[in-house]
């Protein structure tokens, strides 16, 4: 029987992005699922797509549904620190057991499609058919599912989700996704299946158009924010925000959320929505809601940390500072959008003179516009990269840095970056860690192991 560490190595021995390098196409996941004899078709799911804010989306329309009395599976993408991060039950990822047990189910059927195709399934092709056999086993009442990249070509565009969410449009991955945002719009609205729901978080003009006529064309209903549903209130709060939702089946008031950023309010009220529309037999009484917001946890965003008092012994650590006067501040922001909403947080949620960036970013990202975001608040950036070949040079982002006027030096290795920022951060400073994921993760599991 194969292990946790044999289902990762096959995993990591196909190459996370290899994916990017193929034709768009879904023949290899349609053939999986055909030979798993569609797992996929087993599960009503909510399926979410968007530039930013999918995770978070997905991780509070999961907690909704689970304090309504449902067993939720979730499948989120990228992981920060162990890919069984990506497989979710309630909220919880999965253990290594489950996941190594899941793949060994999985790998004979892996063999035989790929034997038929002459071609292999890749990485996240792999996680997504591992994912849909998980839920049809476990079994799992309702479902959420997050794109990995784009929508109408991506792995998880398998499944007829009667609930089809677009968070917003930005530029990222532009070399696959397109250079403009009416191109991306319709990548991501390919997720819209005929005569489903569509709620989105989308505002600007013309690329709500696009969702529009593509819902249309669908025969599909569309719930727009601020017209169809809103926030009526989104306040900072001790440890998160203080929000009041009106959807379009209900109002809520004085909603604790124990996340940080005026964003994850809106994103907040797209997985409320969401919700509301996945279950229109049921209705979702206050305290249900306030209970599902409750237990929100989501890692790697606004997600605050403490970290070892210079000279204490190892380990002496509050691993969880308290939220109104972080230590560390962990924000996976990897583009230009998540980057301003992430300034934006900080100076709303948090009091400092100056804020201490650890900051690495990966190969296909606009970094320069990432960077130009910073000097938006007096600051230093600590520059690094993670333990990938898709890392920026942190060279390179030095020279970017010298032509924006921004204070910073390089660093190798994320361990030693986030141990000089601890280290140098004075009484008025902030420290945060940000740029991608894998910065993120490398940089959370090393504060919480020391």
């Amino acid at each position: 029987m194969a292990g946790f560490d044999e289902a990762q190595a096959y995993l990591n021995g196909l190459g996370i992005d290899k994916m990017k390098s193929l034709t768009p196409s879904l023949h290899r996941m349609q053939a999986i699922c055909e030979a798993l004899n569609h797992p996929e078709l087993s599960i009503p799911t909510i399926h979410i797509t968007g530039t930013n804010g999918k995770t978070s989306t997905a991780r509070i329309a999961s907690a909704l549904l689970a304090a309504t009395g449902l067993t939720v599976g979730t499948y989120t993408s990228p992981h920060l620190e162990s890919v069984r991060e990506r497989v979710a039950l309630n909220g919880e990822a999965i253990g290594e057991d489950a996941f190594g047990e899941m793949f060994d189910h999985l790998r004979p059927y892996l063999t035989l499609v790929e034997g038929r195709l002459g071609e292999e399934l890749s990485y996240f092709e792999v996680l997504t058919a591992l994912y849909f056999l998980w839920a049809a086993e476990a079994p799992v009442d309702v479902s959420v599912v997050e794109v990995g990249l784009g929508g109408r070509w991506d792995a998880t565009n398998v499944i007829p989700a009667p609930v089809a969410v677009i968070t917003n449009i930005g530029l990222d991955h532009t070399g696959l996704l397109g250079t403009d945002k009416v191109t991306v719009a319709k990548e991501k609205a390919g997720i819209i299946k005929p005569n489903s729901i569509v709620v989105t978080g989308e505002r600007a003009g013309s690329v709500l158009g696009v969702i529009e006529d593509e819902a249309a064309a669908a025969g599909a209903t569309l719930s727009r924010f601020d017209k169809d549903y809103s926030v009526t209130e989104n306040l900072v709060a001790v440890g998160g925000r203080y929000l009041s939702i009106l959807t379009s089946v209900a109002r809520y008031e004085g909603l604790f959320l124990p996340l940080h950023g005026s964003h994850q309010g809106l994103n907040a009220a797209t997985a409320l929505e969401s919700v509301a529309r996945f279950l229109p037999a049921q209705d979702l009484e206050q305290d249900v809601v306030a209970e599902g917001f409750a237990h929100i946890v989501v890692p790697g965003r606004l997600e605050t940390l403490g970290f070892p008092t210079p000279g204490a012994p190892s380990g002496d650590v509050d691993p969880y500072a308290a939220p109104e006067n972080p230590s560390v501040v962990l924000d996976v922001a990897h583009n230009p959008d998540g980057m301003s909403a992430l300034v934006s947080s900080l100076l709303e949620a948090f009091a400092f003179e100056r804020c201490v960036f650890v900051i690495g970013i990966l190969g296909d990202k606009d970094y320069e516009g990432m960077l130009r975001e910073l000097a938006r608040i007096p600051c230093h950036a600590i520059l690094t990269e993670a333990r990938t070949v898709r890392s920026v040079p942190p060279d390179e982002l030095a020279r970017a840095c010298e032509r924006l006027g921004l204070s910073h030096e390089v660093i190798e290795g994320v361990p030693a970056a986030v141990s000089s920022a601890t280290q140098a951060a004075g009484p008025g400073d902030l420290v945060t860690i940000t740029g991608s994921h894998y910065v993120v993760g490398e940089a959370r599991g090393f504060l919480l192991d020391n």
